[in-house]
Order: C-alpha cells, then structure tokens, then sequence
C-alpha cells in the first residue's frame, strides 16, 4: 500500500493544493507517479515525456514502477520483486531486474533530473541479495492523494458537511483513468491483487458518493448512475440496495420491488446464493411503505460512510 496517510479535521492545506479536475492538479508538481490507471509517470516538458513513455514501453517495466510504488520510501528486496514480477521467477530474474532498474531509472532522470529517484543496494550473504527503494514525495502518488481524500470527505460527513464530503469524493474519483495499474501490465498474482485493491477501493468510494447524494434527496438523479455501475459490476449488493431505495424515494414502488426480483434471479442463477439479510429487510420495507426501516438499511451508521 502507499505510505501511511494521516488526515486530521483542521488539515485544509493538502485539500487546497487540488482542484478539478485533481488529476491535472497534481501535475502541476514536478513529477507525479500514477496508478490510478496506467503506471507511469507525469511530467509537463515534452521531451521528457516521450522519455518515460519509451522506457516504459515494456510491460514489466510498468510492473517494477508499480511494485515499487506500492512500497514507496523503503529498500524492497530483489527476491521480493522477483515475487511480484513472475507468478515462477525465471533462473537470470536478476539480471533481468538491473535491465528493468536501468530502463526506469532514465526514465526517472528525464522527468527529475534535479534528484536521484531511484537507489539500489547491493547484498551480502547467500544468493547475492540486493534491494532498491523509489523516493515518492508527499502528493507524488495520485493513490496517496486518493486516500487522503477519502479520509477527508468521512471527516466531512461525520461533520455534517454533505457538500464538502461530495466535492471531495468527486475529486478522489476524478484521480482515476482506467483499471489500476492499467489492462497490460506485467506482474505476478501477488502484485495483481494488491493493484485490484484499489479497484474495490473506487466501487466503495463511487457507492459512498451515491449515498451522500441520495442523503440529499438526488434520489431521481442518481438512478441512472447505478445502472450504469451495476452494467460493469451486476454483484454489488450495494449498489443495488441504492437503486432499490432511490426508487421507493422516488415514489415508484412498483420498480423498487422488481429491482429486488431483478438482483434475487440474477445472484440465483449466476452465483446460486440469495440476496442478503440487507436487502431482504429494504425489501420489507418497501413491501411495508416503511421509510425509516429503509434509511435503517442504508445508512446503518450515522457516523461513517456506507461502506460494503
């Protein structure tokens, strides 16, 4: 994961440094490092730009820029890239990983060449050893900034502040281009997985925005927002306990109950499972005209975001 994020309620600098669209906020630093999306790294002059694109034309490139970056700050061993880099290390991995190191570490001094980025150590002992460590800043990582904003739209919602918690859930959301890590990098399960993480992160940060929203009465405009989530993502029983309750809000129990059948024939049939103790208790409350049972449902803690 990136490094440990602290966020206090009178920390307003951070949040006054980006706007949207936050993504571009970021690059207005020197450098900024992606994975919300393609790994990479942005820069605003030209040349080095196409620098970092063509050494990072190769996907294990991307897959070391991406194991490091979930490291930030600390010497990761070669054994342990090797782990994150091949599901079965082939017998030259080291050598491979110094053509690897090479390539990215000019791709670093062309987008920063007032620092070294990227240090290597060498090892002792059986095997060889060896380790490297990638220098992130703080707000150099558009995960980093990711998380601090979430962190700070709960504050904002636990203040009861819906508007800030909304603005900035927009802005967390806005960071993202594309699956994290990108469709093509190259990378072990173990490394995938931990991209995946964020994937999950940015549904539960998307549903958590929708909730704020409908807490605000958009039940009639969020609709349309969920059925698109759930085109791309059918089993999120979140997402469809959302669109049951914007329904009912909005007046049309006939289409909040057959949501609920919708969802029910979707997990039997795909998954063979029932929908949740959740959803069957909204669904008694549409059934029973019951509002507070269905607030109750989606909102079971008054005190944090809804998070499933």
């Amino acid at each position: 994961m990136p490094t440990k994020t602290e966020v206090s309620p009178d920390d307003e600098g951070f949040i006054d440094r980006i706007s949207a669209p936050a993504r571009d906020a970021c690059a207005c630093r020197t450098v900024i490092f992606t994975i919300l999306g393609p790994v990479g790294v942005l820069t605003q002059r030209e040349a080095a730009r196409k620098t970092a694109e063509e050494q990072l034309s190769e996907h294990r490139v991307r897959g070391l820029l991406a194991a490091l970056l979930l490291r930030p700050n600390r010497f990761v061993a070669h054994t342990a890239l090797a782990g994150l880099l091949w599901d079965e290390p082939p017998a030259g991995y080291r050598s491979n990983l110094r053509t690897y190191a090479s390539r990215l570490r000019r791709c670093l001094s062309a987008v920063d060449p007032s620092r070294i980025r990227l240090e290597s150590r060498k090892g002792s002992g059986e095997g060889g050893g060896g380790a490297y460590l990638l220098r992130v800043g703080e707000m150099e990582l558009d995960a980093d900034v990711f998380l601090r904003l979430i962190a700070r739209a709960q504050t904002m919602r636990r203040e009861d502040n819906p508007e800030s918690a909304i603005h900035l859930l927009k802005l967390a959301l806005e960071l993202w281009h594309g699956p994290a890590g990108g469709c093509d990098i190259a990378g072990s399960g173990r490394l995938l997985a931990q991209l995946d993480a964020f994937n999950d992160l940015r549904l539960i940060t998307h549903e958590d925005l929708i909730a704020v929203r409908l807490q605000r009465g958009e039940h009639r405009l969020v609709i349309p927002e969920l059925r698109a989530l759930l085109a791309d993502h059918p089993y999120r029983e979140g997402a469809w306990a959302q669109l049951i309750y914007a329904f009912h809000r909005s007046g049309d129990v006939e289409k909040a109950l057959r949501t609920y059948r919708e969802l029910r024939d979707i997990l039997a049939k795909e998954l063979g499972v029932e929908p949740s103790e959740e959803l069957n208790r909204l669904h008694r409350a549409v059934l029973d005209r019951d509002d507070a049972g269905a607030r109750r449902v989606i909102w079971p803690k008054r005190d944090s975001l809804t998070v499933r």
